[in-house]
């Protein structure tokens, strides 16, 4: 689990420094999460944006990405942090971070459910649309 997070922070930390703008500045990332919900935001080609979300897995609960912003935006990793110090029916959260890769408008849609209860509307919804620009 410890090496999926490194690789994934090491991953973001790449496509950023990928994405810096020509002035030499990074575009600082954008941080959304339940309050978030149902809005519009703008970021820039380049930028990486992340999404918290609280989630409990103990419970049968996770949440699921059904659209990830393409072609406008790319995943470029999902972390879950357990709470400190780990606890039996503790949740934690789940993280989704993206890159605006190219100029255009996304929908980023994540449900939240029991993978036995795909039949039952989810639990919880989070809905975000993107506009990326140069």
């Amino acid at each position: 689990m410890r090496k999926m997070r490194l690789v994934s922070a090491l991953m973001l930390l790449l496509f950023v420094g990928l994405g810096c703008w020509g002035n030499g500045r990074t575009p600082k990332m954008l941080q959304l999460d339940q309050k978030d919900n149902n809005t519009e935001v703008i970021i820039a080609v380049g930028q990486a944006l992340e999404i918290s979300l609280a989630e409990n897995p103990s419970t049968g609960f996770r949440w699921e990405l059904q659209t990830s912003g393409e072609p406008s935006c790319t995943l470029v990793g999902v972390t879950f942090d357990a709470p400190s110090p780990a606890a039996v029916g503790r949740g934690g959260t789940r993280r989704w971070q993206f890159k605006g890769s190219r100029e255009g408008l996304g929908t980023i849609e994540l449900i939240y459910r029991r993978a036995s209860e795909r039949d039952r509307p989810p639990a919880q919804t989070f809905k975000l649309t993107t506009r990326v620009e140069r």
